[in-house]
């Protein structure tokens, strides 16, 4: 099963931690392709692959926090953590709480990125409500949030591709319900972009909230994609805390 959900681009038994990478909406593996790279030799990247995309394009396009729970759990092999941004944040978020309801083995840390916290309440998202929209208007808001490029709208191929993905992922988060658990007993750290209007900074501190152990906020120069033109610099991030699981609680945010 873990060997159809994620892709391990460069294997590195030898590395002290595993690192499982959940992605955005409509996003598959491919999203972090770089980040083996920018590891190095420490951590062993494991890239989420969701139902209908990539090779997995045949699969009915589905969210499913039990499902990746139980791929984590039959993958890890030595401590982990988990990453996610902007949807797969919120999916991480359930992936740990799931682990914990099933007495398996927790992450190290749970790295959440772009997304408010799963009791916020927002209701004024650029992304809320997109899964109710007709194709069209949907991918002008993909467009406009810069989820995707412009350009592959002259690609009608390509658009019927994505649609699927994009449109269970959107339905997923309409329709998710926060039900109330104990906070998480593992470490938190939030990275958010100063300029990203779905989930600033000043929101992205409520995932504090969410755990009994310590929490860090992490503050980067750029909007919701900040990861792009940031790796490097989360990178360096996520390796410090890593490093620090017991790293002191932060009351602001870090500047990065």
């Amino acid at each position: 099963m873990s060997e159809t959900w994620f892709i391990t681009q460069t294997t590195r038994p030898q590395a002290p931690v595993q690192l499982f990478c959940l992605p955005h909406a409509g996003a598959g593996a491919s999203a972090y392709a770089l980040w083996p790279r920018e590891f190095g030799a420490d951590v062993e990247v494991h890239a989420y692959i969701p139902p209908g995309r990539e090779r997995r394009f045949a699969e009915e396009a589905e969210v499913d926090p039990a499902a990746v729970a139980a791929a984590v759990a039959e993958r890890t092999d030595r401590p982990f953590a988990l990453f996610g941004h902007s949807l797969g944040a919120r999916l991480a978020f359930e992936v740990v709480r799931e682990l914990r309801r099933n007495g398996r083995l927790l992450p190290l840390r749970l790295f959440v990125s772009g997304c408010t916290p799963p009791d916020d309440g927002r209701t004024d998202d650029v992304y809320d409500g997109l899964s109710a929209l007709d194709d069209e208007a949907m991918l002008e808001r993909l467009v406009a949030t810069g989820n995707i490029p412009e350009e592959v709208l002259d690609e009608p191929g390509l658009v019927e591709m994505l649609l699927p993905s994009f449109r269970a992922d959107f339905t997923w988060l309409d329709t998710y319900v926060y039900h109330d658990e104990p906070p998480l007993p593992i470490p938190v750290s939030a990275f958010a972009g100063d300029a990203d209007e779905s989930a600033p900074p000043q929101r992205m501190a409520g995932w504090r909230r969410h755990t009994t152990s310590d929490f860090a906020l992490h503050a980067f120069s750029g909007a919701h994609f900040f990861l792009v033109d940031r790796l490097a610099e989360v990178v360096a991030r996520m390796g410090a805390d890593l490093a620090a699981p017991s790293s002191v609680l932060t009351a602001e945010p870090e500047r990065c």
